[in-house]
């Protein structure tokens, strides 16, 4: 158990620069009397204790606050017992700051938050006996014991509910009585039960079955024989409801399609639909060391992925507030994602393929230019909606002198988006839900493979990039 799952992430705190009567208030409602006080960047640089009555006679907090080097602190990886121990060296703190590696304040643990975690000395355990009998009929997933003659020797009280038959009709008898509950005749049961194979040899000592019983519920079972001196002793089964989850399942789909049908009304025409699913987009692992990568997986419609993905970013961004900051235009950021790939020419590569990704594809910024000149020439685009398709793999620094300043921060918004689309279609990344605070956003993508994984905060209108705890 670390800090992490300890600490309180509202930390009560103020600014050193702050006047002692608003500190003196802040001190009047925290418990422990102790306020932390940080930097314009979040860090911190010491702790006020003092009396609400002499911090409101001070003119700012600075001058009542102990100074950072004489504060104990803790780091959010902390074990329990450094944890344990920092708090026994500091009897005279209720509470600790928890700071990261650039000491920024992140959170506090109080003192008695630790007690119910401090196990009394002598305390004997509680025997595991009696839990383990009543295991079986504690949980929420149905329990089943067969033996190796086929007999049901156990069927807890959540199994034979799930099954819909009653537990003392079918203890004892034949495992058969309790798959008619479950196949709708002999010759699906003895075509598809693993029990009667298991039995006689036949199958693999484990697996599992997700069947459709009688009652009408989707079961997902799962199976293991049990072997005593290398001899069959029977046979474990445990299932569970999987019914809401494969409805769930069943209605996200029909959802993404009507996502999609919704998505293909807004373009401009069938061309430019056909031509975005005929671009595919390849999932790879590289290989730095000898500057070539492999083909793990073909997505053949990748690019029409790419674009709906991005357009559900732009929409998360927007439920945000994103779009009510000043030079921020939904609208232009929309139409420009539809069509900036619409020029992209991709090479036909293979499962298994090896190649060197700068030989094989062609250079960004040469499709970027030619989707912006179909988009002109075809489907009469805005100025500054080309402007953004011409330059989104254009560094910043090396934008042409015409560039307007005006469109850099729908720029970042865009190279943002496109980025991270093409870690969701691609790599089936995911992410945290967006953070704006003010003009500033925070970003946490998490991907399979963790050289990949972004966790940074953007000032949109100066375009300043500060990387951030991946772990937070």
């Amino acid at each position: 158990m670390t800090v992490r799952f300890l600490m309180e992430t509202a930390c009560p705190s103020a600014r050193a620069e702050e006047p002692g009567l608003v500190a003196a208030w802040r001190l009047q409602t925290e418990p422990d009397g102790v306020l932390f006080v940080t930097d314009g960047e979040g860090r911190l640089v010491g702790a006020v204790r003092e009396p609400p009555d002499r911090v409101r006679r001070s003119a700012t907090v600075a001058a009542v606050m102990h100074p950072v080097d004489a504060l104990p602190m803790l780091s959010p990886r902390d074990g329990h017992e450094e944890l344990v121990r920092t708090f026994a060296h500091h009897p005279e703190w209720e509470l600790m700051p928890v700071v990261d590696d650039a000491r920024r304040l992140v959170g506090i643990v109080r003192r008695r938050a630790l007690e119910p975690y401090l196990k009394p000395v002598g305390a004997a355990p509680t025997p595991l006996e009696p839990l383990w009998r009543a295991l079986p009929e504690a949980v929420f997933t149905g329990v089943m014991v067969i033996d190796s003659t086929g007999t049901v020797r156990f069927l807890n009280r959540h199994g034979a509910e799930l099954l819909g038959v009653a537990a003392d009709r079918v203890v004892g008898r034949p495992y058969e009585v309790v798959a008619a509950a479950i196949f709708p005749h002999v010759e699906a049961y003895l075509a598809e039960s693993a029990i009667p194979r298991v039995l006689l040899g036949l199958e693999a000592s484990q697996g599992e079955r997700e069947l459709t019983v009688q009652n009408g519920r989707r079961l997902l079972f799962k199976f293991a024989a049990v072997r005593e001196a290398g001899e069959l002793a029977g046979i474990l089964v445990t299932f569970m409801d999987v019914s809401p989850i494969r409805a769930a399942e069943a209605a996200a789909v029909a959802y993404a399609d009507e996502l999609e049908k919704a998505f293909a009304l807004t373009l401009p025409n069938s061309k430019v639909e056909a031509k975005l699913k005929s671009s595919p987009e390849y999932q790879d692992v590289y290989d730095p060391k000898t500057g070539r990568a492999v083909v793990t997986g073909v997505i053949p419609d990748g690019t029409y992925r790419h674009v709906v993905n991005g357009l559900r970013l732009l929409a998360e961004l927007n439920a945000l507030g994103l779009f009510q900051l000043v030079g921020l235009d939904k609208d232009t950021l929309v139409q420009a994602f539809i069509f900036h790939d619409v020029g992209k020419e991709q090479p036909v590569l293979e499962v298994g393929q090896s190649f060197i990704p700068h030989e094989t594809f062609e250079p960004s910024h040469l499709h970027a230019q030619r989707s912006a000149d179909w988009a002109r020439k075809y489907y009469g685009v805005a100025p500054d909606v080309e402007a953004l398709i011409r330059h989104h793999h254009t560094p910043e620094s090396d934008l042409p002198p015409d560039f307007p300043d005006a469109l850099r921060p729908m720029l970042r918004i865009f190279k943002l988006v496109d980025g991270l689309s093409a870690g969701l279609t691609r790599w089936s990344a995911r992410h945290d839900p967006f953070v704006l605070d003010g003009s500033r956003l925070e970003v946490r993508e998490h991907n399979v493979d963790p050289r990949y994984n972004r966790a940074y905060r953007l000032w949109i209108y100066s375009g300043r990039e500060e990387p951030l705890d991946a772990g937070r």
